[in-house]
């Protein structure tokens, strides 16, 4: 009688849970034994961070039980990684126990370093977790006019589109409630396009002008002075604002630097044909938790997980693996005013430009409700 192969998943992110579910769904237990590793109470749906400081989103929609979202035949272990014997696949929690796996899947995703930030903690604001959306939303109601100055303080941050959805959004409820002619948007990015695509890029910028929004592309924050109320850019160049949004610095996890399987920021090094770590073909890093610096999003890391869950199922129940990563659903970005336009993030596809409309902000504003139903769920 065959035994069943260990399955051993650290993270209970997006990443984590796309790639258990997707495990699951494609062999039973007596196949593949699978067990998720990690200790958050709650899993919160990041691109709603955008809508619910405006109060266009009921938080509660936005958030889910981890272990109501795992597969039934998914084993849930509240622990936390301590160090990972990459060699010979023994991983150390804080409990004291150890585990060894047939297959290892590091999905931890990226931490928040904000004390990386001289004057971050205190004065600036984000959305990237529930805690400070909510907060976030505090502060928008009061707010009677200013500068409002909208970057980050990192050149790789997850789900980049958020910066310029922000912008577009916060200038549509500024708008809404007479408050844009005493205002003032400065939008700053990291990246010196707005996306990979030449026409999304084109016609994102020429929004930006048309709505008055003031765009610096290419400037990460290197400090905040809470004393003069300003930022000072990579470019030289300080910033004003009377509303600060800055995304903070994002890094890697600690274990992993432990382990000697990350770099010096704490990303996991991995073979970018196969996603597999230190040469091991039986342990891999997805999504947020690996080097790959672009696309780091819940598309990315869901095509991420299907490549590595079709992996271990060719080599243990049998079937066709994928042959390479590919994003698989289209994303949706908001631009304000009810109004929103898709795009796939995927090479090879024809450049098309945007199409802004009310259908793809619908879906944008129900994508919660289909990215916990059947994206987490490993059905797409």
């Amino acid at each position: 009688m065959a035994v069943s192969k260990k399955v051993i998943i650290i993270g209970d992110g997006a990443a984590g849970i796309m790639a258990a579910n997707k495990l699951r769904f494609h062999s039973t237990d007596k196949e593949l034994e699978i067990t998720v590793v990690g200790n958050n109470p709650r899993h919160f749906y990041k691109p709603d961070g955008v809508l619910i400081p405006f109060g266009y989103k009921n938080y509660r929609k936005s958030v889910k039980p981890v272990n109501f979202l795992l597969n039934y035949g998914v084993n849930y272990l509240k622990d936390e990684v301590l160090r990972i014997n990459a060699d010979e696949n023994i991983i150390f929690l804080k409990s004291g126990k150890s585990l060894i796996g047939d297959y290892i899947i590091i999905a931890t995703g990226d931490r928040y370093s904000p004390e990386e930030i001289p004057g971050y903690e205190g004065e600036a604001r984000h959305f990237f977790d529930l805690q400070r959306a909510m907060e976030l939303r505090e502060y928008i109601k009061t707010f009677q006019g200013g500068q409002v100055f909208i970057g980050s303080a990192g050149e790789v941050i997850q789900y980049p589109e958020s910066l310029y959805e922000f912008a577009f959004v916060l200038e549509s409820y500024l708008a809404e409630n007479s408050l844009k002619d005493k205002t003032t948007i400065v939008l700053a990015t990291p990246s010196k396009e707005l996306s990979p695509d030449p026409s999304v890029h084109r016609d994102l910028s020429g929004m930006l002008e048309s709505r008055g929004i003031q765009y610096h592309p290419g400037v990460v924050i290197k400090s905040v002075d809470p004393k003069n109320k300003e930022v000072a850019g990579s470019d030289g160049t300080m910033y004003k604002y009377s509303l600060l949004i800055l995304v903070p610095p994002h890094r890697g996890q600690q274990f992993a630097i432990d382990s000697g399987i990350a770099d010096e920021k704490g990303y996991v090094v991995v073979d970018p044909k196969d996603l597999s770590v230190k040469g091991n073909k039986t342990i891999f890093a997805i999504g947020d938790a690996n080097n790959l610096s672009l696309g780091k999003s819940a598309v990315a890391a869901h095509g991420q997980a299907s490549f590595v869950a079709s992996l271990i199922i060719s080599k243990t129940v049998g079937g066709l693996k994928e042959e390479k990563m590919t994003a698989k659903v289209p994303e949706f970005a908001l631009t304000g005013n009810d109004s929103a336009f898709s795009f796939y993030d995927a090479p090879g596809r024809a450049s098309r430009g945007i199409n802004v409309n009310k259908g793809d902000f619908m879906l944008r504003w129900t994508s919660a409700d289909t990215y916990f139903s059947t994206m987490l769920r490993g059905m797409i």
